[in-house]
């Protein structure tokens, strides 16, 4: 007699580990996925255990001590969520993931000293990336601890206001490896100390010195560092342009510059610190200066540019026609709140940059359906268009829109969009980003159209929006 099928077998167990890992791997964009597929037997909920790298508890408690002994391979822990992470706290992780701790996120934590941050970077023989801004009350002592971590590529350091050049100075001595260094805000940190990281830590290739009193007495041994790719100036005021003529280092390596709100620095300036980075590929220069024609002469120099940011400046019309001009074909701009945007001068950027896929001409109050035509016409490839506040644009010029079918963002807040300009955007089918704050022509029966058409939306901005026939969104 033929015997029934035994149910109680568990067809996984026939699979091999690796292949379970994989269909795991795929479920890592989901964590409500790997939650029940862990909750749905006992081998899965081991399986997941065994498998899991990455952790970001939600509250303190459910980190000690379960999880430590639950979760035997964590390489990279985020505990931004757990404010009161203690000297404690990271003794106790640092000796449970000792051999597997590569990447920690500290930012929002505010108990710890650097008693912790010794037993962290000691014990965590492999850890890599260690992010501990926000915290102004760390000292010397604190960067000391970190400087024991000597395999060390990424240190982000954002507002320890604390840490002087002493700290710096232990830091780039030890941690040869560095490859990333974020020193935003560090106002006690000074030509001395950003000049010892870049003699001391010749592997780096990102650098933020956002907002540190600094002149161009470092920037000579910065650009000559040799895989420096990323370089991050904002609102250094100590650096001008007398000072940058001076400099007669040239980083080739560099591909993206910001220099956003330096207001001492002007074309001259540009070209001296860009000297030779023929592979420049971003350029920030938002509230800084003027747009004029030296400047889009500058810009000549750069045959990969790709992006250029130019919010909030003084844009001269002779300039702003020059950046149509420039040799390389741009795919991301920035104009927003920039003074001198016209329909005399935005067609024209937008008709010789026709690869343009991100614009941004928020606050451009004096454009109006003339140059959304001409950019409708021109950019078909562009995916993100940021239109707040063009005040101009009558609702004709939002008829246009729908001619950019692969548009996957759209910020029109603040218009005089309609519902028959909804009707033309729905159909703008990868539409998933949508922004339609205090936009007051438009009703019910427009918003229908986009969610008839536009399946792939994630995110509606509906601010002062009343209506109560919501459902069908």
């Amino acid at each position: 007699m033929e015997q029934p099928p035994d149910t109680t077998t568990n067809l996984f167990d026939h699979l091999s580990k690796e292949l379970l890992y994989t269909i795991l791997d795929h479920l890592n964009d989901d964590p409500f996925a790997r939650k029940s597929l862990s909750q749905s037997c006992k081998s899965f909920h081991a399986l997941e255990a065994t498998h899991r790298t990455s952790l970001k508890p939600r509250r303190l408690e459910f980190l000690l001590p379960k999880t430590l002994h639950r979760y035997r391979s964590i390489s990279h822990l985020d505990l931004t969520l757990c404010p009161c992470v203690d000297d404690a706290t990271l003794k106790s992780l640092s000796l449970a993931w000792h051999s597997s701790l590569r990447s920690i996120d500290l930012s929002k934590s505010r108990l710890f000293s650097h008693v912790g941050l010794s037993a962290l970077a000691v014990n965590c023989t492999c850890l890599v990336e260690i992010d501990l801004s926000n915290r102004p009350d760390l000292t010397d002592l604190a960067a000391k601890a970190i400087a024991e971590a000597v395999n060390l590529e990424r240190l982000c350091l954002g507002r320890c206001k604390g840490i002087t050049d002493l700290g710096i100075g232990c830091v780039a001595v030890r941690c040869s490896r560095l490859r990333h260094v974020g020193l935003r805000w560090c106002i006690r940190v000074t030509d001395f100390g950003v000049g010892l990281i870049a003699i001391k830590c010749k592997e780096i290739r990102s650098l933020d010195l956002s907002y540190l009193p600094i002149t161009e007495k470092c920037l000579h041994h910065i650009l000559q560092l040799e895989h420096l790719e990323d370089l991050v100036l904002e609102h250094c005021l100590g650096i001008e342009d007398h000072g940058l003529a001076t400099l007669q280092a040239s980083c080739k390596s560099m591909k993206m510059l910001n220099l956003s709100k330096c207001q001492n620095i002007g074309h001259i300036g540009i070209a001296s610190l860009t000297s030779g980075a023929h592979n420049l590929e971003k350029l920030i220069l938002s509230s800084s200066l003027s747009v004029t024609t030296d400047l889009a002469k500058c810009l000549q120099s750069f045959p990969r540019l790709r992006s250029v940011k130019l919010d909030s400046c003084l844009g001269t019309k002779s300039g702003l026609k020059a950046i149509g001009n420039l040799g390389a074909s741009l795919k991301e701009l920035n104009l927003s709140k920039c003074v001198g945007v016209t329909d005399e001068n935005l067609p024209f950027l937008v008709q010789t940059h026709k690869d343009l896929e991100k614009l941004d001409i928020t606050c451009c109050h004096t454009i109006t359906h003339a140059s959304i035509s001409s950019l409708t016409n021109s950019c078909l490839r562009i995916t993100s268009l940021r239109m707040e506040s063009c005040s101009l644009v009558s609702r004709e010029g939002f008829l246009f829109i729908g001619r950019c079918q692969l548009l996957e963002e759209l910020d029109v807040t603040d218009t005089e969009i309609d519902d028959q300009g909804l009707q033309s955007i729905s159909r703008c089918t990868k539409l998933s980003c949508l922004k339609l704050g205090i936009c007051l022509m438009i009703t019910d029966d427009g918003l229908k159209h986009i969610a008839s058409s536009c399946s792939k939306l994630k995110h509606l901005d509906l601010y002062r929006f009343l209506t109560s026939q919501l459902c069908y969104i």
